[in-house]
């Protein structure tokens, strides 16, 4: 028997050991999207919005605008400071949750808010833990993080 032979004989377990090794590589590089968590995360804040938001009047949709833009700008002038940490996280938690702003990028923002959060540590601020609170129902995937600060002293 040549090699030839040989080969045409296993050409069905050479297609399954391909078909194999091509499937596991499909497999990794869906897992390394982490896809699950992105999916879950979305569907679960678009089910609190959905769960959470009436229909919304112009006016009051216009004040959150207005309250968001102050408290970025506020922020921005002094993220030190704790009432501005909590007015925009607040800010950006309301504006998701009605639309006005895209998941992804009041996600952004509450992230850069916590960052300054866990860089001072121990201040305790009841409306920093309020606007924790806020922030943790409105995006889902930061729960873990939020909790771990609301529970530092």
């Amino acid at each position: 028997m040549t090699f030839r032979d040989g080969l045409l004989k296993a050409r069905g377990q050479i297609t399954f050991i391909v078909a194999l090794a091509l499937s596991t590589g499909v497999i990794i590089y869906l897992e390394a999207l982490d896809t699950e968590e992105r999916i879950q995360s979305r569907v679960t804040a678009e089910l609190a919005r959905q769960r959470n938001a009436p229909p919304v009047l112009p006016p009051v949709e216009a004040a959150v605008r207005a309250n968001l833009a102050r408290a970025e700008e506020a922020y921005a002038a002094d993220p030190n400071n704790a009432a501005h940490r909590a007015a925009l996280l607040t800010s950006l938690s309301s504006a998701v949750q009605l639309g006005i702003r895209q998941p992804n990028e009041g996600l952004a923002g509450a992230q850069k808010v916590l960052d300054g959060i866990e860089r001072q540590r121990g201040d305790g601020n009841p409306v920093v833990g309020s606007a924790l609170g806020v922030a943790a129902l409105a995006f889902p995937s930061l729960q873990d993080r939020i909790a771990r600060l609301s529970a530092a002293p």
